[in-house]
């Protein structure tokens, strides 16, 4: 979600079964805290999904996932929410996943999921840094930071805390694609060193009595989720 000029927007991928591959739609949200219907906004011959979207020095931009292109592209709203246009393409020829953006110490990183080869999409950390939004990107040294398919695939924008350590919603996938969450507290990431916390599974309660949760973000003081069953 996003905030923007009084409003707040919903971006979501949206799986048209009859072309197989995803497209990112977005839906604004009116009276009582209700979105609208989602409307497509990008459409590539490719599948999309997972659409990050945030403000860098004034504009809007999304990072959407689209692996299956072995491509990672940053779009960039031109007439916001409705109209983007392909801006730079941070990495090729990489197959990366739920690409998610954390930006400090003058740093811009991404923490993402890389599959290599017929390996799981799912389990395997690795981390990317750049001086500025448009790069240029390169691999931290310590690539890749974990392998764990219960702690590894982002799941979520990075959730800013009281200290100074964010913390990332992450994929729990051992009993399956979708069939988990958890919250990861960042202890550390510099140039040479990366460190996390084990993740703490989000569990079922009076808010959302389903344990499937795929993913978790905010803004402001709303919060969505997005669950399997």
């Amino acid at each position: 979600m996003i905030e923007r000029d009084g409003k707040t927007y919903l971006f979501v991928e949206e799986f048209p079964y009859a072309t197989g591959r995803g497209v990112i739609s977005v839906a604004e949200m009116g009276p009582g805290r209700l979105f609208g219907t989602p409307r497509t906004v990008l459409v590539e011959p490719h599948h999309l999904s997972y659409p990050q979207v945030f403000i860098d020095r004034g504009d809007v931009f999304m990072l959407p996932e689209s692996g299956s292109a072995g491509e990672l592209v940053l779009y960039r709203a031109v007439d916001f929410p409705k109209r983007w246009v392909r801006d730079t393409v941070l990495l090729t020829g990489r197959d990366v996943n739920d690409a998610t953006l954390l930006v400090r110490d003058g740093q811009y990183r991404l923490l993402a999921t890389e599959r290599f080869e017929h390996g799981s999409a799912s389990d395997t950390l690795c981390v990317f840094r750049a001086p500025s939004l448009r790069g240029p990107w390169t691999e931290h040294p310590q690539n890749p930071i974990a392998i764990d398919l219960a702690g590894a695939r982002p799941g979520g924008a990075f959730i800013a805390t009281s200290t100074m350590h964010p913390v990332l919603p992450v994929q729990d996938g051992r009993g399956g694609y979708g069939r988990g969450l958890g919250l990861m507290r960042l202890e550390r990431l510099s140039d040479d060193h990366a460190e996390f916390e084990r993740p703490r599974p989000v569990e079922p309660g009076d808010a959302w009595p389903d344990r499937c949760i795929h993913t978790l973000n905010r803004a402001g003081n709303i919060e969505v989720v997005d669950s399997l069953g």
